[in-house]
């Protein structure tokens, strides 16, 4: 008699499917927390790069301006450069970080204040006579100017305009150069250089340097002696001296440069000499700027100040050696 042997088909048990389901959720949370992590490296990345790109090209420009500066030391009363804390943010709400930024107006010799001339020496022959017989050419001295300001680039207009607050506002470094003939006729051997500067003052689409800057620094290195004493004599004696516009402690501080002196609030160094110039700036990220507008709008709450600045802003800053007399 013959017996059939009965094929006996067996499936998973639930513990084994439960196994199974663990095992995917956790390949699943460990491909989403690297996928996660790696987005967070990408627009770190990014915010690096984008930021980096915009201080490189203002600093650049800073650096260049100082590095070309033009003073005449220990021999004229008139002013050269003027440092101060700027107290110009109108239309910024109450929500809003204002940031602590410098002021800086100067005279240079920079390397934009002519068109492009050719290599031809005929053609540069022909252009300098022309600029030689020009009314409109006097000298190759420009006067500069930088400052922070918050205006709406978008629309160009100030960040209130006629009650209304603007639709772009953003916080900006402005570079305004004053033409040679302006400089010579109206700012070369002035007492004053604030006051007279402040008649060439625009703020238009023209004079922006680069957005999303809130913070602008600078430090100026000075070599002085101490009293009145005739360096060329051999008695003075001489220290060297840091002097920020703005201090890490908060601490503001005007400073003038004339011909004779450098006055630091009020107080004279006399005999001096600019070693260096160190130049400091501090760049919004675009998730900060994003954040920033969000609390403009009063879409969120204002972050705790600390912790804005930590995350979402790099400061980066170069040191210059402006002319030495001779």
């Amino acid at each position: 008699m013959k017996t059939r042997k009965h094929t006996i088909l067996r499936g998973f048990t639930l513990i084994e499917l439960m196994t199974a389901m663990a095992i995917t959720a956790i390949l699943v949370a460990v491909i989403m927390q690297m996928t996660t992590k790696g987005i967070d490296i990408w627009r770190g990345i990014r915010e690096d790069v984008s930021t980096t790109s915009r201080a490189r090209m203002a600093l650049s420009c800073l650096g260049h301006d100082f590095e070309a500066m033009q003073m005449r030391l220990a021999d004229n009363r008139y002013e050269w450069l003027v440092a101060r804390p700027s107290k110009e943010f109108k239309g910024v709400g109450r929500e809003m970080l204002v940031p602590r930024s410098a002021q800086c107006i100067f005279f240079t010799s920079t390397v934009d204040r002519n068109p492009v001339v050719s290599s031809d020496s005929t053609a540069r022959r022909s252009y300098r006579d022309a600029r030689a017989h020009s009314p409109e050419t006097q000298g190759d001295v420009n006067c500069v100017g930088y400052r922070l300001i918050y205006r709406d680039q978008v629309l160009n207009q100030p960040a209130t305009s006629k009650g209304q607050p603007g639709i772009f506002p953003r916080f900006s470094l402005y570079r305004q150069l004053v033409d040679t003939k302006e400089t010579f006729q109206r700012l070369l051997g002035t007492t004053n250089l604030k006051t007279a500067y402040d008649a060439f003052v625009k703020d238009d689409e023209k004079n922006i340097l680069c957005e999303d800057i809130i913070e602008f620094n600078v430090a100026l290195t000075i070599d002085h002696s101490l009293g009145k004493g005739d360096p060329e004599r051999g008695y003075a004696k001489y220290e060297t001296k840091v002097v920020p516009v703005i201090s890490s402690n908060g601490k503001e501080k005007e400073i003038d440069v004339y011909g004779d002196r450098i006055e630091v609030d009020g107080q004279v160094l006399y005999n001096p000499r600019i070693r260096a110039i160190n130049i400091s700036l501090t760049v919004l990220t675009e998730e900060g700027a994003a954040i920033a507008e969000q609390v403009r709008l009063g879409r969120r709450r204002a972050p705790k100040a600390a912790d804005f600045f930590r995350r979402y802003t790099r400061t980066f800053s170069t040191m210059v050696r402006p002319p030495q007399p001779l």
